[in-house]
């Protein structure tokens, strides 16, 4: 009979092991003082703290409670592999041994009954293999995480949303949306016990007793691989984290987040999931590339300057650096052009259709059109805009008062244009910079001759 040492983890048995296999995995973390462990001849499990020639220095001597493994799963011994009965057969009931005032240090014979058949663990997951899941969870798990704190957050603070369209802070919001990121990992595995990435390339995250993780054992563990593992999405801090725990992996230990608590495990790989995981890390290459690519044009633009043409006049305006552009759809379906920095949001727009219609009149209709998003002043004053008269109005958001709004109105033919300034957190709009950018959108409008100067009457 073979006379290595068995240890049990709940309900699986692991051996035989020699002495210098029960170290080293106890220096990996996979079994500690408290593990149960037995060897042929011996009648009973014991705390493996009480057994000298298995403790390493610097080990934990506590007293432990035996858990209850019932008669047939811990108080009786393991089988040796050639001595199990086919799995059809029941159980055979175990030979009772000669008795013995301490059965530990008993060397009488002993027959162990079979255990029940298990499946082998899968083997450790290699470090390429989880650099490839965790890159692709963390990129996949970004879009949620972008459009969290764009609608959510962007709404809540302006001022926010505008300096994320800004090309200065993509930096700045990649150290930011990595936590956010890994929160929204967190959720999808809490849900659905995976992730993307995981299921992609064969990772298996479980506890060291083989159940699953619920959801804020996940997050405590990704808050922890946050802090060790990606060095708070630092640049050369993550680069030097990440390398640690590569090696750490490589050379067979767990990672340090995972030591004493989690598994990961590879599972199997076949042609179909091969083909999608290189075929998913393709396409995600190609999204990066292609997303750096529109991101190095918007900087260009937003540093340099851009040139613009109105759709509707085909003249052109070169817009000064430090602007943004979107072409978009207000809330009636019409298009609008949003010009933005990081401190005012600026809005051109055009209606058509007014032969009948002075200016005047269209302000008073006007105001009372938008006033349920904005309040403006019961008074719109004349101003000059590059030698044409049009209506200037001063006011407020209405969800937000201390967004203020400035609003220029100006007759062209049958067409009225509008420029609508909008600022944030207490800034007034009409700047230096936005009364420049004004001026030159205004260009784009054709002249003509107006059919009576406007009066900027009371609304």
């Amino acid at each position: 009979m073979d006379e290595g040492w068995w240890y049990a983890r709940g309900e699986d048995r692991q051996g035989p092991l020699s002495v210098a296999q029960i170290h080293e995995r106890i220096r990996t973390g996979v079994i500690d003082a408290q593990t149960l462990v037995w060897r042929a001849g011996r009648l009973a499990w014991k705390p493996l703290h009480q057994v000298e020639e298995l403790m390493l220095p610097g080990m934990r001597m506590e007293p432990v409670l035996l858990q209850d493994f019932g008669p047939a799963a811990v108080r009786e011994a393991p089988p040796l592999p050639d001595e199990q009965p086919a799995p059809d057969h029941p159980m055979p009931a175990p030979q009772s041994a000669r008795p013995d005032p301490e059965p530990w240090l008993s060397d009488g014979p002993l027959e162990a009954p079979a255990p029940q058949r298990r499946d082998p663990g899968l083997p450790a997951a290699g470090p390429w293999r989880r650099f490839f899941a965790r890159l692709f969870d963390v990129w996949t798990m970004c879009l949620p995480a972008g459009f969290f704190m764009a609608a959510v957050v962007g709404r809540i603070w302006p001022a926010f949303g505008l300096w994320m369209e800004n090309p200065s802070s993509t930096p700045t919001l990649g150290i930011i949306f990595l936590p956010v990121a890994l929160v929204f990992e967190a959720i999808v595995f809490g849900l659905f016990g995976t992730t993307l990435g995981k299921l992609l390339f064969g990772v298996r995250v479980r506890l060291r007793d083989g159940g699953r993780p619920t959801f804020l054992q996940y997050l405590g563990r990704v808050a922890w691989m946050y802090l060790s593992g990606l060095g708070l999405g630092i640049p050369f801090v993550t680069l030097f984290t990440m390398g640690r725990q590569f090696f750490e992996v490589k050379e067979g230990r767990p990672a340090t987040y995972d030591a004493k608590r989690y598994l990961v495990q590879a599972a199997g790989t076949g042609v179909l999931r091969t083909g999608l995981a290189v075929t998913a890390l393709a396409g995600l290459v190609a999204g990066v590339v292609f997303i750096n690519q529109r991101e190095a044009q918007r900087s260009m633009r937003f540093y340099a300057g851009f040139e613009w043409t109105n759709p509707v006049t085909k003249l052109r305006a070169s817009i000064p650096r430090g602007w943004q552009y979107r072409e978009q759809s207000n809330t009636t379906g019409d298009v609008v052009h949003t010009f933005f920095s990081d401190t005012v949001v600026a809005v051109f727009a055009v209606e058509g259709g007014m032969e009948q219609v002075s200016l005047d009149e269209y302000q008073r209709i006007w105001a009372m059109a938008v006033r349920p998003s904005m309040e403006l002043d019961a008074r719109a004053r004349p101003i000059n805009v590059k030698g044409r008269l049009g209506l200037q109005m001063k006011g407020a958001m209405t969800a937000d008062a201390s967004r203020h709004v400035d609003a220029t109105l100006l007759k062209s033919g049958t067409q009225v244009w509008r420029i609508v300034l909008v600022g944030t957190s207490d800034r007034d709009p009409d700047t230096a910079a936005t009364a420049a950018l004004r001026d030159l959108l205004f260009q784009t409008v054709p002249a003509a001759a107006p059919e009576s100067t406007p009066k900027g009457n009371t609304i």
